[in-house]
């Protein structure tokens, strides 16, 4: 049975490949992808030509390029579309093995179906699948790293896939105070030194081909950059912004500006998540829900978020719900990926229709999300509520 359901799965996702993909993303893959292919990674980045992936996945673009150059094949075309996409659909394939050794080590029997739950999962479906989008190979790193760190104790190798991670994606870093303070316990500091510098090498000669004339702080000072592409609260995020409008100017200001309210209420709440790592012995089933509780934090309270940075934690969610077998928990890990997949479908189909013809705009589902994303935002944040509390219950009832 388990063997049919992943032909089943492999089947749905190629056949999900033909459908169209979001063109404004993968009109950046084929452009990028072509430039590198022709012209390399040592002037990509420049004053006049807009990129604001960081170099990990620029790497991919540049191999999948001169790969359709050496064999004649045309870049703009459907067959690059579902080559990109089978990239990122690997990588999702590989994050469910993992978090399948991950739940076998707590959980033998649903350590089969939590492989299943992820594959199977719409938004990571969608995302990959359909969009063309490459959350899922960030997300692959995450869980890699987590792995090394907090089931075998490998602190290099969990470096090296957390690097790997920043590279694709710097929002990797989200999860970075749940690692430093696990570590902390449990290394020396002469290893966590070496490990911190070794991820700081390691990143800047990653990045060194696509900065030598700044080797040391291009690739920070690209981060700085990016962030500031867009300027706004939420960028049709369903998150707490949601809740005023997306779109807002985050300049706007009430005492503050928003972007600093932002900055304050995402350090509040990563303070209610790490404050019982420092106080409390904490095994790994509470810190993959801390994990999750961090990737939440930082799509919830921090301006200028997408509607895929959420993508994380549904892994994390996972993870978390079956090694502590939690039904509350897996329902959230369900809710969570429903309003999701809505959230990416609406931008999807925004842009890929709305946008060019106000005509797609009469869609009963797309009204129906329209006139309704401020409740899906709010619920994102009584989920965050939720599972926040069933952590501290979890860590103190423990204790008592």
């Amino acid at each position: 049975m388990f063997k049919i359901l992943i032909v089943f799965i492999l089947t749905l996702r190629i056949s999900l490949f033909f459908f169209p993909s979001f063109k404004i993303d993968m009109n950046d893959w084929k452009a990028w992808s072509a430039k590198l292919a022709t012209s390399g990674q040592y002037n990509f980045y420049s004053p006049n030509y807009f990129s604001d992936y960081f170099p990990g996945y620029l790497y991919i673009l540049w191999s999948s390029g001169s790969l359709f150059n050496f064999l004649s094949k045309p870049i703009n075309s459907l067959e690059f579309e579902i080559f990109i996409k089978s990239i990122t659909t690997m990588f999702d394939i590989g994050s469910a093995f993992f978090i399948y050794k991950i739940v076998l080590r707590y959980n033998k029997f649903l350590a089969k179906p939590s492989f299943i739950f992820y594959l199977l999962n719409p938004a990571i479906l969608f995302n990959s699948s359909v969009w063309g989008q490459i959350d899922g190979i960030f997300t692959f790193f995450l869980i890699l790293s987590s792995y090394y760190l907090l089931e075998k104790k490998k602190i290099f190798k969990s470096s090296f896939f957390t690097v790997l991670g920043i590279l694709v994606k710097p929002h990797t870093l989200a999860i970075f105070p749940i690692f430093l303070i696990h570590a902390s316990k449990n290394f020396t500091k002469l290893k966590l030194i070496k490990s911190l510098v070794f991820c700081i090498v390691f990143l800047i000669l990653l990045s060194l081909p696509f900065f030598p004339k700044n080797p040391i702080f291009g690739i920070f000072q690209l981060a700085l950059k990016s962030q500031n592409v867009y300027p706004y609260t939420s960028l049709f995020a369903f998150n707490l912004w949601g809740l005023i409008g997306w779109w807002k100017p985050d300049n706007l200001v009430f005492i503050f500006s928003f972007k600093i309210w932002g900055v304050i209420l995402y350090i509040l709440s990563m303070l209610l998540i790490i404050l019982p790592l420092l106080k409390e012995k904490i095994d790994n089933k509470e810190l993959y829900l801390s994990a999750s509780l961090s990737f939440l934090s930082f799509y919830l309270f921090l301006t200028r978020i997408h509607e895929r940075y959420l993508f994380p934690f549904l892994a994390f969610i996972l993870i978390a719900s079956l090694i502590k077998k939690s039904k509350l928990i897996f329902s959230i890990y369900i809710t969570a990926s429903l309003i999701h997949f809505i959230n990416l479908w609406y931008v999807y189909y925004y842009y890929n229709y709305v946008y060019s013809n106000p005509v797609f705009a009469n869609n009963f589902f797309y009204n129906v999300i329209n006139n309704n994303y401020k409740t899906l935002s709010l619920l994102m944040v009584v989920l965050f509520c939720v599972v926040l509390t069933f952590y501290y219950q979890s860590i103190y009832a423990k204790k008592n």
